[in-house]
């Protein structure tokens, strides 16, 4: 093992982008644009076959613009039939260009009010007057988002065909002004009105999507877990039968036997039997203890070396008999935690190194960075798979091991990890060791004394 390498920064990522600005998903902005499409169509033809008697001067130029405008729009409309656009794409292009649609359609209307209607007779004026005061209220549904230019055509087709009726000077005129003003005004109101409900109709969608999508992920997150148990349970039934049937077996050869020799081989072998089973009870049941938060740390200051060196004496004897030596790196200072909780932590740690690893070292130490203190668990061997490293952490997980056999029930890690939460910290391992597998248990320095030395890990 070579010198450990620094830590590279973890650059924090940005979930995609969900917007939906303003009317999204609700309404079709396809449909509503092909309709306000026939619809302003129509009333330029209308508008063409009732002014025709002006004078052209008067009535080319808004023919031009017309004609030109009406192209323009339909060339937007086949080139969203053709991009199949997106929610993101609707809001972000497409809605603000019906802003550009709306005040291109409310330009031909002041070009009709003030450049066309003076020229023609006054029943031709009302009759007029039909497509200008449907034009607004087609805008207000078709597209409600954008507030402001449906306000700038209520207040300014509208408010100019009344002001033209109130100046013509007949009965009529000033009665047709008196009612479009009234018109204009309810409209005004209407369009903040269906506007705040449409916002809130949307707001209401986007949160029925989230709660269906938190809902579906609780749901595989619950189903994950009841199979994990599933697969726990079963686990544990194998695992606790075979030190009690051992236990039952050797009992029964101690009372066959007749030899005092072999009669105290078979009690040996009924203590270790029962001893193994105890051992897995404990090591559940204290795993079941952190899953229901009813373990509570008692922290005191415990010097990190004697930690690290306490734990390598007490599995040398095992880690000896797997062909593996465990050596202790310099380590200074002292931490604020929990004496029996961070030992059984990193005992976890060196226990799995020593079972699963197929190595030949084992290196404890600490290494300080800033104000954090990482305490770690290296070892040489086989490493850990890019499968097995995606849920080595989780509950109940057991990784592929030499010869597909599996022992345990896949507690260990998940264990070292609540453990260290439990403490204040938090449990790891770092991906870039390539000789072999390194977990480290990270830690606030703060409690650690002002003239504790960096130490770096080396074999």
């Amino acid at each position: 093992m070579s010198r450990f390498p620094s830590l590279p920064s973890r650059e924090a990522t940005t979930p995609a982008d969900r917007v939906y600005a303003v009317m999204h998903p609700l309404r079709p902005m396809l449909t509503a644009g092909i309709l306000s499409f026939a619809l302003f169509v129509l009333a330029a033809a209308m508008s063409y076959a009732t002014i025709r008697a002006a004078p052209p001067p008067a009535t080319w130029p808004l023919l031009i613009y017309t004609a030109a405008f009406i192209t323009l729009w339909a060339a937007a409309m086949v080139v969203l039939v053709v991009r199949r656009a997106g929610h993101a794409e609707l809001v972000r292009v497409w809605s603000r260009f019906a802003i550009v649609i709306i005040l291109g359609s409310h330009l031909a209307c002041f070009g009709l009010i003030w450049g066309v209607m003076p020229f023609v007779p006054a029943s031709a004026q009302l009759l007029l007057a039909i497509p200008l005061i449907g034009c607004v209220p087609t805008q207000l549904i078709c597209s409600p988002e954008n507030s402001v230019a449906n306000r700038s055509g209520v207040v300014g087709v509208i408010g100019s065909l009344a002001v033209f009726f109130a100046t013509r000077g007949t009965e009529v005129a000033t009665f047709a002004a008196v009612y479009i003003f009234g018109f204009g005004v309810v409209m005004l109101i209407l369009g903040d009105r269906v506007n705040g409900t449409v916002r809130a109709a949307v707001a209401a969608r986007l949160a029925s999507d989230e709660a269906a999508r938190t809902l579906d992920r609780m749901l595989a997150e619950t189903a994950a877990q009841r199979d994990a148990k599933t697969r726990f349970i079963a686990a544990a039934s194998h695992d606790l039968g075979q030190p009690l049937a051992a236990a039952a077996l050797f009992f029964d050869q101690s009372q066959r036997t007749t030899d005092d020799l072999a009669r105290a081989k078979a009690v040996e072998g009924v203590r270790r039997a029962f001893a193994s089973a105890e051992q897995l009870l404990s090591h559940m049941l204290g795993h079941l203890r952190l899953e229901a938060d009813a373990v509570e740390p008692h922290r005191s200051q415990v010097a990190v070396r004697a930690l690290l060196a306490r734990i390598a004496a007490q599995y040398a004897p095992v880690a000896e008999a797997a062909g593996m030596a465990i050596r202790v790196g310099g380590a200074a200072g002292s931490l604020l935690l929990d004496p029996s909780l961070i030992e059984r932590a990193i005992g976890n740690l060196v226990d799995n190194a020593i079972r699963h690893s197929h190595g030949r070292r084992i290196l404890l130490g600490a290494r300080r960075s800033g104000d954090r203190v990482r305490l770690w668990v290296i070892d040489d061997g086989t490493g850990v798979g890019l499968v097995d490293a995606r849920h080595i952490f989780d509950d109940y997980y057991q990784g592929e091991q030499g010869g597909g056999i599996r022992s345990g029930f896949g507690l260990g890690l998940s264990s070292v990890r609540r453990l260290a939460v439990l403490m204040g910290g938090h449990a790891d391992r770092e991906a870039r060791w390539q000789r072999g597998a390194a977990f480290y248990l990270e830690f606030t320095q703060s409690a650690m004394p002002g003239r504790a030395r960096q130490s770096n890990i080396a074999a």
